[in-house]
């Protein structure tokens, strides 16, 4: 099976079955998938994914961001729709005044999300692991960098190895350079400071890299990490077993 889901309307849609874990193991097809916004989705991609099995849709984008470019799944009777904001405030523009020391900006903004963010990280999992059956799909605007964290900490919870990990990250940058422009064009469009704002929209291996690192030296791993910002137990062991039982 292709791991990148090629649907009209958006980019970034794709699998995160396939990796293997340190078990020897491999998650399943068609458990999680990750994406971009799907506020451009064919109406009938939204049926074919629903007929793949999609029973969950989760969008980490804030309400704002939803109001303006709403995502088909709300509207969508047979999948449950559930918008859980990874921030209150993360438009490009709110990004964009992280503060940054000697770091590529998304690291810092990486790390902020794991330190101050616990909560909502933990309503996202647990709301993931209380799904019976069928896939989830979580997405945010790009897919990159919301939908990266999510994504590294459930290939975490699988024990997928740290350069696979990597690796799904660093894929985003081969799926959206049309996306890219688009958002540059429109940043320059409203005279915005369109070379920062690219910076932005990298998808750099050193910043998942560098999150893995943080977590690993200050929690000892991801399961450390989410055992110690609140996520039970028994939603931990939930997930993985959605991970890796076929």
């Amino acid at each position: 099976m292709s791991r990148h889901l090629p649907v009209r309307g958006a980019y970034n849609i794709r699998e995160l079955g396939g990796y293997t874990t340190a078990g020897g193991g491999v998650i399943p097809w068609r458990r999680f998938l990750r994406a971009d916004s799907l506020h451009r989705l064919d109406p009938a991609d939204v049926t074919r994914l629903y007929d793949e099995g999609l029973r969950l849709v989760i969008d980490l984008r804030t309400p704002d961001e939803v109001e303006s470019a709403p995502n088909p799944f709300a509207a969508f009777a047979d999948v449950h729709f559930a918008n859980l904001p990874l921030f209150d405030d993360l438009s490009p523009q709110a990004m964009a005044r992280a503060e940054v020391a000697d770091a590529h900006p998304l690291l810092t903004f990486y790390l902020a999300a794991l330190e101050t963010r616990a909560t909502a990280i933990c309503k996202v999992l647990s709301t993931m692991a209380e799904l019976p059956e069928g896939a989830v799909l979580f997405n945010c605007t790009a897919g990159k960098d919301r939908t990266g964290i999510i994504a590294a900490l459930l290939l975490g919870i699988a024990d997928v190895d740290r350069d696979q990990i990597i690796a799904d990250y660093a894929l985003t940058a081969d799926l959206i350079p049309d996306l890219v422009e688009e958002f540059l064009d429109l940043s320059r469009a409203r005279g915005g400071d369109v070379e920062s704002y690219a910076r932005l929209l990298e998808s750099p291996a050193t910043a998942i890299a560098a999150t893995l690192d943080h977590i690993d030296r200050n929690y000892g791993g991801v399961r450390g990490y989410l055992e110690k910002i609140g996520l039970p137990r028994s939603d931990l062991q939930r997930l993985y077993l959605r991970l890796t039982k076929a």
